[in-house]
């Protein structure tokens, strides 16, 4: 029996409405970097390169990279709160600096750089926590239910206030509106831990007795774990470049305005808030393999069609909405399946670990996907422009392109997968 099974109903009820705000609040930051144009634009204004706009994307999967696994010891060691009290005031530090980068002067692309780096390298120390910090006061039959709920407020709200941003952007593209947006979201970071720190938490956790290699070998000999892994890190290395490389090809590419440009994104959180909200009732209906296969599917077939999607056809911003819409869907189902694969794969003893080395998979692919499409964007390597069947095609889309053909080729992946595996002789609790 869990400590979540343990404690009365009231209790886990209030532990799941603090999580909910916690996550409304903290993750207008994580938002707004990952999902919409606001950190994109902001960078453009200052006159950053290609290349380094779609780097700063990428630093959060960079980051967790090298820092996943090592900021598991530490959650262990020092406590599950402790860690995200230092998370969030990092978060809150690296926003700050953001938001004051263009009062810089010359200073300022380094500096908003900077404060992008310091808020991505906390973001792996509460990634430790999170997970093993719910699963105090979540039991697995109400994971799916928790996670849509969840999801679906987090991003009505950021959906909300992002949209807003967007339509007072569309009349004055002003670079001290951007400002003052980041700055908010600094501040919605130090409401997460006021949260957080009201989680349940087991009081006979133990900390400071965390031991790395044991805990390692245990994860690492998961066969459904680390299955699960691999294929998050080449599906991720498909997925991960697809909604910013669409922001930066309409901005520089089409040339479309900055407003139109956040209005698109926004449209984006409107498939995540649908993603979320219908999760819960298609998991109730559906089988996770087969959620699994149809988030796969989507990306898959997304990528193909930026690909062949040509920027003088009719109708172009509402084709690519569409495609921003469906793309947001796909990222919410992805996101609601691995955190119920995070917690039905996580070994009671041993959830810290566990979580970050899936977790660490999936950031190599984000980084790997990012980070190679900053350099490609900014090397030689890829031609400006081609032709494809009589139609011009951007370096844009070439990378759209092979984003189809890794989706495509890790379909064959999909039978190593946990969900896929009827019987499992390792630990698998999905709680179906």
């Amino acid at each position: 029996m869990s400590y979540a099974d343990t404690l009365p109903d009231d209790v886990r009820r209030r532990g799941r409405i603090y999580a909910t705000v916690s996550a409304v609040a903290g993750c207008v930051s994580e938002v707004m970097l990952d999902s919409s144009a606001i950190i994109i634009l902001l960078f453009t204004m200052l006159h950053a390169s290609p290349t380094v706009t779609m780097f700063s994307s990428s630093l959060t999967g960079l980051m967790g990279v090298f820092l996943m696994i090592p900021n598991a010891c530490i959650a262990d060691r020092i406590g599950l709160k402790l860690s995200v009290k230092i998370a969030c005031w990092m978060g809150f530090a690296g926003f700050m600096l953001i938001a004051a980068a263009p009062f810089c002067g010359g200073f300022a692309v380094p500096l908003a750089l900077a404060g992008t780096f310091i808020y991505c390298s906390q973001r792996s120390l509460y990634g430790s926590a999170w997970y093993p910090l719910l699963d105090n006061f979540l039991r697995a039959d109400e994971r799916g239910k928790f996670f849509s709920t969840m999801r679906t407020c987090y991003m009505l709200f950021n959906g909300a206030f992002l949209f807003v941003v967007g339509l007072v952007l569309e009349k004055n593209s002003s670079i001290r509106l951007l400002q003052a947006a980041v700055a908010v979201a600094a501040v919605c970071m130090l409401i997460r831990w006021h949260c957080i720190k009201r989680f349940p938490e087991d009081p006979d956790a133990k900390t400071g007795t965390y031991k790395f290699r044991q805990s390692l070998h245990t994860s690492i000999r998961n066969a459904p774990l680390t299955g699960f892994s691999v294929y998050q890190c080449i599906l991720v290395l498909s997925c991960t470049a697809l909604l910013p490389l669409t922001l930066i090809y309409l901005r520089k590419y089409v040339q479309m305005e900055p407003g139109k440009v956040q209005l698109l994104s926004s449209v984006g959180i409107a498939g995540s808030i649908c993603g979320y909200f219908l999760y819960g009732r298609l998991t109730r209906r559906v089988k996770l393999k087969h959620l699994e296969l149809t988030v796969h599917l989507m990306y898959m077939v997304l990528a193909y069609l930026l690909f062949g999607l040509d920027c003088r056809m009719p109708g172009f911003p509402v084709l690519v909405g569409i495609i921003i819409f469906c793309n947001a869907v796909a990222g919410s189902w992805l996101m609601c399946n691995n955190s119920m694969e995070y917690l039905a794969l996580a070994r009671p003893g041993n959830k810290t670990m566990a979580i970050a080395f899936c977790t660490t998979y999936s950031n190599v692919g984000a980084a790997i996907g990012r980070v190679g499409s900053s350099v490609l964007l900014g090397g030689v390597l890829l031609a400006p422009e081609w032709t494809c069947f009589g139609y011009k095609v951007s370096v844009y889309q070439s990378l759209f392109l092979i984003s189809a053909l890794i989706a495509t080729m890790a379909l064959g992946l999909l039978p190593i997968m946990p969900s896929f595996v009827p019987e499992h002789e390792d630990y698998y609790n999905p709680g179906e």
